[in-house]
């Protein structure tokens, strides 16, 4: 690799950030554990000239499956705000409770119910 120009380094980094702020998500694998943590096994961002990329901590080899943990920024913490680890429980309790709703049927429909 040829050395960059500290000059030529901060462009790039100005339009690598750009690309990046402009990506869209293009797939994603998530699992969520039984604690409720959230893992990103995999994201994949494609930026506005159509090229895919995804996010790989350094030192990894590109075909090592990482998992990522996902966090939130939270403006509800304790003395003020900051970065924490997301979980369904506190980041997703509205769409938790709805997975986990049992569903009743009214009266006048139990008999469509059992179709």
């Amino acid at each position: 690799m040829t050395p960059l120009a500290a000059d030529t380094c901060h462009e790039m980094e100005r339009i690598l950030k750009e690309d990046l702020e402009h990506a869209a998500v293009s797939s994603a694998m998530v699992t969520v554990e039984e604690d409720g943590r959230i893992v990103i096994n995999e994201i994949v961002l494609r930026l506005e000239d159509g090229r895919m990329v995804t996010l790989m901590p350094l030192g990894v080899p590109a075909e090592a499956a990482v998992d990522l943990r996902l966090d939130i920024y939270d403006d509800r913490l304790p003395g003020g705000h900051g970065w924490r680890e997301a979980t369904v429980d506190d980041d997703y309790a509205e769409e938790l409770a709805d997975a986990t709703r049992v569903w009743h049927p009214e009266p006048d429909t139990v008999e469509e119910a059992r179709l």
